[in-house]
């Protein structure tokens, strides 16, 4: 039963540091986004938001699969 528990807080912590590192990408792909967003020179409010919205589109689902596991 201990080596349960052992097991299961190391996989705690893999799921920890799987969504840190998740988050980190999350926000370094948020902000190329943005340097595109002024390197291609889009200036109109719908399609910065839309540049926005599509990188969060890929970002969304790749944190919940860190966080729930579901990457095997």
């Amino acid at each position: 039963m201990v080596e349960k528990k052992v097991a299961s807080g190391k996989e705690l912590l893999m799921s920890i540091i799987g969504l840190i590192i998740a988050i980190i990408l999350a926000v370094l792909a948020l902000g190329i986004a943005n340097w595109g967003i002024g390197v291609f020179g889009i200036e109109e409010d719908v399609s910065k938001a839309a540049a926005l919205i599509a990188v969060a589109v890929i970002i969304g689902p790749t944190i919940a699969a860190f966080a729930t596991k579901k990457y095997f």
